[in-house]
């Protein structure tokens, strides 16, 4: 499985995934009409023996570590016990943290520590990547 927690919509991986059910994607990302790409609408969730095999989840500006936790909480065990990876791949978007240059998302490195330290509850063998971050 390949988890996007970065502020922007993993649309390059969805994309190259989007037609098969070997991997399935999950995004959490900054969603509105006039943020990049664009793209991650909840309706975006596969085609072919890919359908339903990704899940995005638009986020508002502002949303905070708590409500945040708690939605990928919840999002998270349900994908989890429904499509039972043997592996994770998450990619670890420094941009979605607050007063990021470009993300409007208002998390923690505490609120990110929090969604990883969750991940790594269900056992399953994970590599972390970094990726994103405009302000240093």
């Amino acid at each position: 499985m390949y988890l996007d927690i970065d502020v922007h919509h993993g649309d390059g991986v969805e994309e190259a995934l989007y037609h098969t059910n070997r991997v399935m994607t999950v995004s959490f990302h900054e969603y509105s009409s006039d943020f990049f790409p664009g793209t991650g609408s909840l309706d975006e969730v596969g085609e072919g023996i890919g359908k339903y095999y990704t899940v995005n989840v638009p986020l508002k500006r502002g949303i905070d570590d708590i409500t945040y936790l708690n939605l990928f909480r919840r999002v998270m065990q349900t994908v989890m016990t429904s499509y039972r990876p043997d592996a994770l791949v998450i990619q670890c978007g420094a941009d979605s943290l607050s007063k990021d240059k470009l993300g409007h998302l208002n998390l923690s490195i505490k609120g990110h520590a929090e969604a990883i330290k969750y991940m790594k509850s269900f056992g399953v063998p994970m590599i972390l990547l970094g990726g994103g971050g405009y302000t240093i």
